[in-house]
């Protein structure tokens, strides 16, 4: 069922716009050249976890059109999607036992990336369907969207089965458009998966041998860890009788140079006392200080796959006067050191070209 939908209000993941600043400067223009009149805050870029609304989104993508001139974005973008991209979504699909049980965790939490678009999988003899279905209509840019998304599906599906889009046993994945062959298809055709036009859906054909693959990364505790944290992003974006914890998380914001807010200055923000959040957050079998632990880790393991900033930049940038304790926190959260969590992460990368 899809979440009430606000076209003003921030429900678009930041990181979106954060990988299409990435494409616009590699073209040759400037991170201000895009930005430069748009009703979108500087600070989003910076903000882990940030949101930013539909109709930010969208006059982000087509100022990056213009300036690019390139109607083909949506296929570059979802070439370079990364599991950063999609924070704890894209954890729990790299960690999930088998690709089919990632496409389900896509299915229920796809909305916590793009509250306009919703999943449906479709089981046959020989293949299965994921198709992408718009709740909301969103009249302009419409293939932009679709283009992202499932390319981007695909392409996450190579990298958590740590192979190249374009070998086997992946060139036997179809994405399928409902429009017919556009002019800027030639442009990406060598990039992309087998693409079918003219379509009866628009949607990701995985082959069964395919999905039966397991992710390189496969690993239940951290799977486990990732889901419980999109439960709490899809939660957040809900209404007005959110849960305490819901609200929390969504005030749990990394500022550079400032850090996170205080559990009182999160008290503050949320109009109530600072003895009222911690009970709330009890009763609801929450704490301030584990909301924030499951927010560093997140924010690490972003930092770590996506940044060049050194294993003591990032404990300092996150809050750790010393690093053998942002080193200490992360072995307890995924059972790894900080080196060895970039290292597998950028094997993986390498893997999928």
């Amino acid at each position: 069922m899809a979440l009430p939908f606000n076209v003003d209000k921030p429900s678009v993941a930041a990181s979106y716009l954060q990988l299409l600043v990435e494409i616009v400067v590699e073209r040759g223009f400037r991170e201000a050249d895009l930005m430069q009149g748009l009703p979108i805050p500087r600070a989003l870029l910076e903000q882990p976890g940030g949101r930013l609304s539909p109709l930010q989104w969208g006059l982000a993508v087509n100022r990056a059109m213009v300036l690019c001139k390139d109607p083909g974005l949506g296929y570059e973008c979802g070439l370079r999607m990364r599991p950063t991209v999609n924070g704890y979504l894209g954890y729990a699909v790299m960690s999930s036992p088998s690709l089919a049980e990632a496409m389900n965790l896509l299915t229920r939490y796809i909305e916590s990336r793009q509250r306009a678009f919703s999943i449906r999988i479709a089981n046959r003899a020989g293949d299965t369907r994921v198709e992408l279905r718009q709740n909301h209509a969103i009249p302009v840019l419409r293939s932009f969207f679709y283009e992202h998304i499932l390319i981007g599906i695909a392409r996450g599906a190579a990298f958590t089965l740590g192979q190249d889009l374009n070998a086997a046993p992946l060139r036997s994945l179809e994405v399928w458009f409902e429009w017919p062959e556009p002019a800027y298809f030639a442009a990406y055709r060598d990039r992309l998966p087998t693409v079918r036009f003219a379509a009866p859906a628009n949607l990701l054909r995985i082959p069964a041998e395919v999905l039966a693959l397991v992710p390189v990364m496969a690993d239940q505790q951290a799977a486990r860890q990732a889901i419980e944290q999109c439960e709490r992003e899809l939660a957040q974006l809900g209404g007005e009788g959110d849960s305490m914890t819901a609200r929390v998380c969504a005030e749990l914001r990394l500022v550079p140079q400032a850090g996170y807010p205080t559990q009182a200055a999160l008290a503050r923000r949320l109009h109530v006392s600072a003895r009222t959040l911690a009970r709330q957050l009890g009763a609801e079998g929450a704490s301030y200080r584990e909301l924030l632990e499951h927010t560093r880790q997140r924010d690490a393991c972003q930092l770590l796959e996506g940044s060049p900033m050194g294993i003591g930049e990032i404990a300092a940038h996150l809050g750790y006067q010393n690093p053998a304790n942002f080193t200490r926190a992360f072995r307890q959260w995924t059972g790894q050191s900080p080196s060895q969590y970039r290292i597998d992460c950028a094997r993986a990368m390498n893997r999928t070209g």
